[in-house]
């Protein structure tokens, strides 16, 4: 069995206050440029990706564009999935994941649920220094994605 490679992004820095529904939050300039960053700090690696998932909610989605403009890999195009929001089930996700057939994905995200699945799919503990602080990546793999079966293997955090 080969090894699956994914790819956990929270958003970018948005706007704390005014929002009627959290959903609808947007990415401040600040987020912008933090998400842009970490698109090219992935590209530098020269890792690939075969399909990307993200939250429906507006500052995920825009996370994705600016995201994707950046990396410039033609022929990606993010999918919605309504299951990684804030309040996702790590669980049921990581379920998910092992019925898709791509073997390197990208999910954008939040909090608490990013950290939540990270945490979850490793085999070891992550250090006390590892966060997932507004437009960080981890990066993990395994042959499948359940309870500590996967590898930690590296973070882009700011």
């Amino acid at each position: 069995m080969s090894k699956k490679r994914l790819y956990v992004l929270r958003h970018g820095n948005a706007f704390a206050h005014g929002y009627e529904r959290d959903d609808l939050r947007e990415l401040t300039p600040e987020g912008v440029d933090e998400v842009k960053q970490t698109a090219r700090a992935f590209k530098e690696r020269g890792e690939r990706l075969d399909a990307v998932f993200v939250s429906p909610y507006v500052r995920a989605q825009q996370t994705a564009d600016y995201f994707l403009e950046t990396l410039g890999q033609v022929g990606l195009v993010a999918q919605s999935c309504p299951l990684i929001t804030p309040s996702g089930k790590e669980l049921d996700v990581a379920l998910w994941l092992n019925d898709q057939t791509a073997d390197s994905i990208l999910l954008i995200t939040h909090q608490p649920f990013a950290h939540q699945l990270v945490e979850l799919l490793c085999d070891e503990p992550l250090s006390s220094r590892f966060a997932m602080t507004t437009a960080a990546l981890a990066a993990v793999e395994g042959e499948l994605f359940a309870t500590a079966c996967c590898q930690y293997r590296w973070a882009i955090a700011r």
